[in-house]
């Protein structure tokens, strides 16, 4: 076997282990214990990453929710910086709908064209019916204040009230892969369904 060939078995090999390193635990959830009981109640649920937990002691808006690593709540409400080590966070959007009779949100149509506006590029979206309600999940490709780039996963979820819909995203940790990331944002909103 020559050098090469036993190298790129070794790299596979690292490769493969990498990404096993990386699987994340995930737990299930109630939409309601998602919000800590700030919402009327919605028959569903979803997988968040088995670690986090809810982040009480955040200064945070009415209707925001933040689940993150217990050992990062502190930090977070001190210094107001969320962490590097991810969380998951939602909030009830009061300025998109759900469009039930045209089986759309009310920035759908638009939203690619408005992202662009802003320098931003929508990389992939993906709907789905779960058990009655409308997901349409996104990965945005935002460009920051100091010009560099960054991937943002979020999601709507329709609350079966026209004029709201829940907002949901996902930040990785700084360390994961793009590919890592994306397994642990679609483990999230595959999960979402009727409870």
């Amino acid at each position: 076997m020559t050098a090469f060939f036993k190298g790129a078995i070794i790299i596979a090999m690292l490769a493969t282990i990498s990404l096993h390193a990386a699987d994340v635990a995930m737990k299930t959830v109630s939409i309601d214990e998602f919000f800590a009981d700030q919402l009327q109640p919605l028959p569903l649920k979803l997988d968040v990453p088995k670690d986090y937990i809810h982040a009480k002691g955040l200064e945070v808006g009415e209707s925001y929710t933040y689940w993150m690593l217990p050992q990062a709540i502190k930090p977070a409400a001190e210094t107001g910086d969320l962490p590097q080590r991810g969380y998951v966070w939602g909030k009830i959007s009061q300025d998109v709908g759900y469009l039930a009779e045209q089986k759309k949100f009310s920035n759908e149509d638009g939203l690619k064209a408005e992202l662009a506006a802003a320098g931003h590029e929508l990389v992939a979206q993906k709907k789905r019916n779960a058990g009655g309600f409308a997901v349409i999940a996104s990965t945005v490709k935002y460009k920051l204040e100091d010009g560099t780039r960054r991937l943002i996963y979020s999601a709507y979820i329709a609350t079966n009230i026209e004029t709201n819909c829940i907002f949901l995203s996902y930040s990785p940790p700084s360390d994961f892969s793009k590919e890592q990331a994306e397994k642990v944002w679609d483990r999230i909103i595959d999960s979402i369904s009727k409870k």
